[in-house]
């Protein structure tokens, strides 16, 4: 099952996400792997288009479902099974949809060259051409000339390298859909090699604002208790994306579960012990000290030490730590109201967005995407009044 969060909609996401752990279902990474895509929430327009082009490279057999309140996510999956089984369906299916794959919105047609279907003349003029191009060795031979895209993926242009030398410089989009990665958000990357030399960050929007969901920012008439749990689950997730990206899935999956059995409504005493143990794990490992060893996310959170709260820690293993030790502390401490509270969550979520592109500069994607995971970027609809902070 390949899931797509729409920003708003993080307590239906992981209700999904227990949902398949408890049934024994596996989540898809790419389209290619995919049997369902269940879309958790109403998409805008733009995030309703990258759905469809999602949808246009699942394989058959296929069931689009979505889920809109996590009360529903458990029928919502028993319908994707039934539809999944059904034979007829998938058959009407494979006779309607298009044979050829979906094209980019930035795709131009160039009816003078070749494709299937082609006709015999248009295909003749491309050999005329290409005798032409053979003969005349002077004319412009950059990829900027009306080259078709293979597959309609495009080719790389060229660009100076830091040494001098030229290298291609790709246009690398990242999201809205990568597992573990903020609902919504669309970061479009230039790399020269595998490096990125230059970044932009933007998070398409939902198009109307979630109802009954647990982990929406604004909601500020809950009580202590309930702000004390939801900041366990919310940290709790948090570190569960950091540890998959980094490659400690059986760690990833303690977190999940300490976070899915607090959403489920188990004592946060109950869960301190299970909290104690990851951290310590986290803190004594070697293997993941080496892996996040030199991943920083800089002075950006230090100017928000109240919206954060770990601003002191300025390495994605410090956020982590600090993370999982907020959580345990929180399971076993009761706070003060103010201490869940956020002052301006709008202002915090366009300081991160807009320190992105320092970041991730000189970065690979791999690395990219622990930094952006380190940031926890709340991508939920905010105001300027004072939120929960969770």
């Amino acid at each position: 099952m390949l899931v797509l969060e729409v920003p708003g909609w993080g307590e239906t996401r992981m209700r999904v996400e227990a949902e398949l752990a408890r049934r024994g279902w596996t989540s898809a990474t790419s389209p290619a792997d995919a049997d369902v895509l269940l879309v958790c929430g109403k998409p805008g327009e733009e995030l309703e288009s990258a759905c469809a082009r999602l949808w246009s490279q699942l394989p058959g057999p296929r069931v689009r479902a979505a889920v809109i309140t996590a009360s529903d996510v458990a029928s919502t999956l028993e319908r994707a099974m039934d539809e999944l089984l059904d034979d007829a369906r998938h058959h009407s299916d494979a006779r309607t949809r298009s044979r050829q794959p979906a094209k980019p919105r930035d795709e131009t047609a160039h009816t003078e060259h070749a494709a299937p279907g082609d006709s015999v003349e248009s295909t003749e003029h491309d050999v005329d051409m290409a005798m032409d191009m053979d003969v005349d060795m002077d004319m412009d031979m950059d990829m900027d000339m009306d080259m078709p895209m293979p597959g309609g993926i495009p080719l790389a242009s060229g660009g100076p390298d830091r040494d001098g030398l030229e290298m291609d410089v790709l246009h690398v989009p990242l999201g809205p859909v990568l597992p573990h990665w903020p609902a919504g958000l669309v970061v479009r990357c230039v790399l020269q090699g595998d490096v990125i030399v230059s970044a932009q960050a933007e998070i398409l929007p939902a198009a109307a604002q979630p109802i009954g969901d647990g982990l929406v920012a604004g909601d500020s008439g809950r009580s202590v208790d309930d702000k004390r749990r939801l900041a366990v689950i919310r940290r709790s997730d948090a570190a569960a994306s950091v540890l998959a990206l980094a490659g400690w899935s059986f760690a990833a999956g303690r977190a999940r579960r300490i976070r899915d059995a607090v959403a489920s409504g188990t004592a946060l005493l109950g869960v301190a012990a299970d909290l104690d143990k990851l951290a310590q794990s986290v803190g004594r490992s070697w293997t993941l000290r080496w892996t996040l060893k030199g991943i920083t996310v800089g002075d950006t959170l230090a100017q928000a030490e109240n919206g954060m709260g770990q601003s002191g820690s300025e390495t994605v293993r410090g956020r982590l730590i600090g993370w999982l030790d907020e959580a345990r502390r929180t399971a076993r401490d009761d706070k003060a109201e103010g201490a869940y509270e956020l002052q301006d969550p709008l202002a915090l979520q366009r300081s991160l967005l807009s320190e992105i592109p320092r970041l991730l500069n000189g970065t690979d994607i791999a690395t990219a995407r622990l930094i952006i995971a380190a940031l926890e970027i709340e991508t939920a609809p905010v105001t300027q009044t004072p939120q929960s902070r969770i």
